[in-house]
């Protein structure tokens, strides 16, 4: 029983539910055939005590597993495996893969999505790569689990194993939908915000109050599809207003030359202060400093935020600071964040109507959706107190 319970793990820092987790993991096992049919599963104490979560988070997982009829329980005798693997041809399994379910964002789109593909009649197989080579194994393992069809939130730098696993899916004809970044070579739907009239909007307030000399603040990161077109708002707002588009400021990772995404989330804990001591060499490497920064995401914004105050730069009052997302820390911390809120209810709900017209047999080529995105104005941002000058280029 031991190798068992070793085949299980949960996220407890995810906004993803225990109960919700759990389910998911065992109900993979059990479909991929790891567990067979009639084969006897951890209890609930063995399972509450290996996961250390409560029997009760255990028990909802467990009787969601027994109304889908994937297992059985006997009196006296224990809860078994209760599934036979299904024709390929009748497959009603879709698998969800992201790198980000310790962010509120992807929880909301995983949820919407998982309620429009229920409706519908198909499972959710949802898995969390929290690094490249793993999203190469989750591909391959939801293919011989039988998936249906695919929604992913790519890497930004996929593995030669991923891109082979994703054409062998579209070899099986099995249909993909990325969200917000999509992999080269690849034929796939793809949905995302609207990265570039967000970041159009905020430089555009921006320079509304007055400000001249507005630069981007982003990670060091390459190729990544939402960066792009968040750069790409950023100049074209500014070329629009007669304005200088200078060249963003790109923030190093503590610990390797590129950012991967997911390294962002984790940088409001311990490691943030190397990112602020980056952002205040930025600062004091211009001979004249800009009036406003405009970060490609809300957790660079707060980072900026503190690194201003380190160095005793006042926001807003001596340099406005825009961020992207609206994540919930964004309204609540000492400077309230003005930045764009993304509709993740939407994005997971379009990626899932999608879906399931590919898999009703629409044949119509692949298409970009973009869900519109919506600026909040908060304190972090006002008329700038004086003309700062030229940036000068680091």
């Amino acid at each position: 029983m031991r190798a068992k319970l070793e085949k299980i793990r949960l996220d407890h820092n995810s906004y993803i539910s225990l109960h919700v987790q759990l389910h998911n993991q065992l109900r993979r096992l059990i479909v991929s055939g790891r567990w067979r049919d009639g084969e006897r599963i951890p209890t609930e104490t063995q399972l509450a005590r290996h996961l250390d979560i409560s029997r009760t988070t255990v028990r909802i997982a467990l009787q969601r597993l027994e109304v889908e009829g994937m297992i059985k329980r006997a009196a006296g005798r224990g809860t078994f495996v209760a599934w036979q693997p299904q024709d390929q041809s009748n497959s009603r399994s879709i698998g969800y893969i992201t790198h980000s379910f310790h962010n509120e964002i992807h929880s909301i789109m995983l949820s919407s999505a998982e309620t429009e593909l229920r409706s519908a009649g198909y499972q959710v197989i949802f898995s969390n790569a929290t690094t490249l080579a793993e999203e190469a194994v989750i591909l391959q393992q939801l293919l011989e689990e039988n998936v249906a069809g695919l929604i992913v939130w790519a890497s930004a730098c996929p593995t030669a194993e991923t891109l082979a696993a994703l054409q062998e899916y579209q070899r099986r004809a099995i249909p993909i939908i990325f969200i917000d970044r999509i992999i080269e070579g690849i034929e796939a739907d793809y949905v995302a915000s609207d990265n570039f009239g967000g970041a159009y909007d905020l430089t555009s307030h921006l320079v509304a109050l007055g400000h001249e000399h507005i630069v981007q603040l982003m990670p060091n990161i390459n190729g990544l599809r939402p960066v792009e077109e968040r750069h790409r708002g950023y100049v074209s707002a500014v070329n629009e207003h007669g304005l200088r588009a200078y060249a963003p400021w790109k923030i190093d990772p503590p610990e390797r030359p590129e950012f991967h995404e997911t390294d962002i989330y984790s940088l409001v804990g311990e490691k943030s202060q190397q990112i602020i001591d980056q952002v205040v060499r930025l600062m004091n490497t211009v001979e004249h400093k800009p009036t406003a920064i405009a970060c490609i995401n809300d957790i660079l914004a707060i980072i900026t935020i503190s690194a201003l105050q380190e160095i005793g730069i006042k926001v807003p009052n001596e340099v406005s600071v825009v961020g992207f997302d609206d994540i919930s820390m964004a309204s609540h911390i000492g400077v309230p964040l003005t930045t764009v809120s993304q509709n993740a209810y939407e994005l997971g709900k379009l990626a899932a109507k999608i879906l399931l017209e590919r898999l009703e047999g629409g044949q119509s080529p692949p298409r970009c959706y973009t869900v519109p995105t919506r600026l909040r104005i908060r304190a972090s941002t006002a008329v700038p107190l004086v003309d700062a000058g030229k940036i000068v280029s680091t």
